[in-house]
């Protein structure tokens, strides 16, 4: 076999596993799992909102804007803010699920509760993405410090 039939023979071996990775099912994550959570970030340079998934989400991580480019490097307060928000929710939602789960009850009313905590929750998140000031992040200076700038 030449070099040229071996390349022709790899190119039309190379779409055909393209195709069987991309129709696998992709594999469902537990809403419990932090592999699937997201946390929404506003950069500082350009704000337009991004995600960044939890578990990369620490102080001193540098994260690049996908519209501008620009760094993000979450403080360690921001840090501990998003980790205790993600874990306090996800666990009381955890204990109700287990609660619903060994009493029974209505189902319907149930899923609609979760729903409307979900929702919450991203009204949440949101709202700490806006509030979040990362490292770099030009403040106006307000006060004293403000009179000798």
């Amino acid at each position: 076999m030449s070099d040229r039939d071996a390349a022709n023979t790899i190119a039309s071996a190379a779409p055909a596993a393209e195709t069987a990775a991309t129709d696998s099912p992709r594999k469902t994550l537990d809403e419990f799992d932090p592999l699937g959570w997201i946390v929404p970030v506003i950069c500082k340079d350009c704000d337009k909102r991004f995600e960044v998934p939890y578990r990369h989400f620490q102080a001193g991580v540098v994260f690049h804007c996908p519209h501008c480019h620009g760094s993000y490097v979450p403080k360690s307060t921001m840090d501990r803010v998003v980790r205790e928000t993600f874990e306090t929710f996800y666990s009381k939602r955890k204990n109700a699920r287990d609660d619903f789960s060994r009493g029974g009850g209505d189902a319907a009313a149930f899923s609609q509760r979760q729903e409307k905590e979900l929702a919450q929750f991203r009204d949440k998140l949101e709202q700490l993405a806006r509030a979040m000031c990362p490292a770099g992040k030009m403040v106006k200076r307000r006060g004293l410090a403000a009179m000798f700038s």
